[in-house]
């Protein structure tokens, strides 16, 4: 078919409140097929974020908080290295009964917790109401600074379905595909 200049581009389809992505599998093959498009869409938030880039993405990270529960998912748990502050590490060490030195042995490498996370039990924390920091903020949507954070952020959309659905309703909201393609030839 010929290009016709009146002719507008196909739409991408967006997630409908009623569509909330939560399918672990479908997020990680769509944030695969669109890893390109994010990192664009970084490049273009680097350079025109609105001013309350925070506020519209901590309103986001709320909504879709309220819609997920992630206590249903825990993949973030099962998948991601993190590193705890030592008095964490005390705390865990010792609710496993285990000194830091074994705690260390048997379930870290260069600093870092591997995954899956020893306190996971199911798709439960077993020490929920005094996990860490690292865990209680993740995705980290709600902390000031998120266009200084946006590697971390695209990482987390391919594993999160909070991050990965405030993360696409953040580029409709920011008309940044229709922008995008107003310009196209």
């Amino acid at each position: 078919m010929a290009y016709d200049p009146g002719m507008k581009p196909p739409k991408r389809k967006q997630l409908a409140a009623s569509e909330i992505e939560t399918d672990l599998s479908r997020i990680q093959q769509l944030s695969q097929e669109q890893d390109n498009e994010n990192w664009e869409f970084r490049s273009w938030l680097k350079q025109n974020a609105p001013d309350n880039i925070d506020g519209i993405v901590k309103a986001l990270s709320q909504k879709y908080f309220a819609l997920i529960d992630c206590t249903q998912c825990a993949n973030c748990c099962r998948s991601l290295q993190t590193e705890f502050k030592k008095s964490e590490l005390c705390t865990i060490a010792k609710t496993l009964g285990q000194s830091i030195k074994a705690f260390e042995k048997q379930f870290m490498s260069e600093g870092m917790v591997n995954p899956p996370c020893p306190m996971l039990d199911g798709k439960l924390c077993s020490i929920y109401e005094n996990r860490p920091e690292v865990c209680r903020s993740f995705p980290h949507l709600e902390q000031p600074g998120f266009t200084t954070r946006l590697m971390g952020v695209i990482d987390n959309v391919a594993i999160c379905p909070i991050a990965f659905n405030a993360f696409e309703e953040l580029k409709t909201r920011l008309r940044w595909l229709q922008g995008r393609r107003d310009q196209e030839p």
